[in-house]
């Protein structure tokens, strides 16, 4: 090899191992994958995070409850971009989904306790990720859940009527 075909084999290793370092800092160090909900802080569950996007800014949410709950409080209108199925983890388009609310599965839990300055604890009155609402691809494994585990199958049109501010 001469001296100059050396020259440039070790400046594009260089340069692609250069490259793959600045990559790494990008996506893991500058913006890494979010691990907690944009609105309650609780960690994401891959089976029923959701993207939404509330008066155009868009955040990973725990759950779609935790999403409209949000929307409501802010008195803004909500759009969900993508749902997660709840039996395999893969996103779909939440217009195709069908929901499950009010079942007996929490994934949304917070492990803070609320105690008053008399050592006691109080009954939860407001807990904005509950009901707990789940995606599913189909109708028929909604219903599968619900038989389960409770709650009732709603189409996207039906929960979206719970966000009041469409």
């Amino acid at each position: 090899m001469t001296l100059n075909s050396r020259r440039i084999v070790l400046t594009v290793v260089f340069l692609v191992v250069a490259g793959a370092g600045v990559f790494g800092w990008f996506r893991y160090v500058a913006h890494p994958a979010p691990v907690a909900c944009g609105y309650c802080s609780r960690p994401l569950h891959a089976k029923s995070m959701v993207t939404a996007e509330i008066a155009g800014k868009r955040t990973q949410a725990c759950c779609a409850r935790c999403a409209i709950s949000e929307a409501n409080q802010q008195h803004k209108p909500i759009r969900l971009i993508e749902v997660h199925d709840y039996r395999t983890g893969n996103g779909i388009s939440p217009t195709s989904a069908w929901f499950v609310e009010g079942s007996r599965v929490t994934v949304c839990e917070h492990d803070m306790a609320n105690m008053s300055e008399h050592k006691d604890m109080p009954d939860m009155v407001f807990d904005r990720c509950s009901p707990g609402t789940f995606a599913f691809a189909s109708k028929p494994e909604a219903d599968a859940f619900v038989a389960q585990n409770g709650g009732a199958a709603l189409s996207f049109n039906q929960l979206m009527s719970e966000a009041r501010y469409q």
